[in-house]
């Protein structure tokens, strides 16, 4: 059966949406992405998925961007109910982003089923407006909200196949790391995080002193991958990680922002995080996630306006064996095992259904 997933925009939306599709092998999984950069690096790389772009805009409420986002969305739902009928849709996956409302809203008019997904703690825009018209909701135990409580079922986050276990030494072997180092591996998210990106040059000599490599994934802004080198030690600027298993079981200590497919990969992993939320209005829904991740002691929160402690904070981390172990039994307990198994069987269970009760196009 055809399958459409909604999930453009970020690394975040992508990623549990391929994790899901990757066990759903008996149908024809179609992908519904923006134009941003990270998404067509999801679709180069798993070329066993068709994905289709869509020029939908983000929701603002600004004036100007308004009026943008409004013709956005009006032609987006026009694309998406033709799209629909062309492709013999049977179900649609949404995860979130500005992708989805007019794909759910679209699903509905057709009468064909539609399933939202949501891991952050604080839900966003698109979400909540999409959740009018889903005929599922799938949230972590985590995440709150006060209505259509007979269409929500519990699970945790999708993880993709790649990630599989893998020692440190395997794992710094395979990326051709120093074996012995102390190594903190950066992540600005998908698109990057400038902030964190110049905290990483200009710090980097502190860490230097200290016999610390840095790794600083920094975003597809960045054309290609540069190093900084001082005394013994490496600054490594990277565009962007295809092999986010290896980096992360290779690294001592991860700083990042606090989207919850980082917060997820790190728990998996059992990486020590350091969290700096992106500052804003759009992006509370990460204060929220890394507080979460800070109360079961996975990770510490630093603002962004405290950046001129972070460097302090993550050398006393790195440094402390104590601390690092400490974090490490929390990680063991915090992760819910098989969250892909759990949405792909939930998802065969609408397509049984499907088969049984025949969509009504209009």
């Amino acid at each position: 059966m055809n399958i459409l997933l909604v999930s453009g925009g970020s690394g975040g939306h992508m990623a549990p949406a391929i994790a899901i599709a990757e066990r759903l092998t008996e149908h024809r999984c179609i992908f519904i992405t923006s134009n941003r950069k990270v998404d067509e690096i999801f679709s180069k790389k798993y070329t066993q998925f068709s994905f289709v772009k869509t020029n939908a805009k983000p929701l603002r409420f600004s004036p100007i961007a308004f009026f943008k986002c409004i013709t956005s969305q009006v032609s987006s739902l026009h694309f998406a109910l033709k799209f629909l009928k062309k492709h013999k849709i049977d179900l649609i996956i949404s995860f979130g982003g500005f992708t989805s409302f007019v794909f759910v809203l679209a699903a509905k008019i057709k009468k064909i089923p539609s399933i939202l997904y949501e891991p952050n703690v604080i839900p966003g825009k698109a979400f909540r407006l999409a959740a009018q018209f889903a005929n599922k909701i799938l949230l972590p135990d985590y995440v709150s909200v006060g209505y259509r409580r007979k269409k929500i079922e519990r699970v945790g986050f999708p993880i993709r196949k790649e990630f599989v276990e893998k020692s440190k030494a395997n794992a710094r072997a395979q990326l051709g790391w120093p074996p012995s180092k102390r190594i903190i591996l950066i992540i600005g998210g998908s698109a990057g995080a400038t902030a964190l990106n110049r905290w990483a040059q200009q710090n980097f000599m502190r860490f230097a002193h200290h016999n610390i490599d840095l790794y600083c994934i920094a975003g597809t802004e960045l054309k290609e991958e540069r190093s900084i080198n001082f005394e013994d030690c490496t600054l490594h600027m990277l565009p962007f990680c295809e092999n986010m298993n290896a980096m992360l079981r290779a690294c001592d200590l991860v700083i990042a922002r606090a989207g919850a497919g980082t917060i997820a990969e790190c728990q998996f992993c059992k990486k020590p995080m350091i969290l700096v939320p992106h500052g804003g209005d759009a992006y509370i829904h990460q204060l929220a996630n890394g507080r979460r991740a800070e109360q079961q002691g996975t990770a510490i929160v630093i603002e962004q306006d405290n950046l001129d402690v972070l460097a302090n904070r993550a050398i006393e981390m790195i440094s402390n064996p104590t601390i690092l172990l400490m974090m490490h039994r929390y990680l063991e307990k915090a992760f819910i095992p098989n969250a892909a198994e759990q949405i792909a069987n939930i998802v065969e269970k609408f397509l049984q259904k499907r088969k049984t009760r025949p969509s009504i196009s209009i």
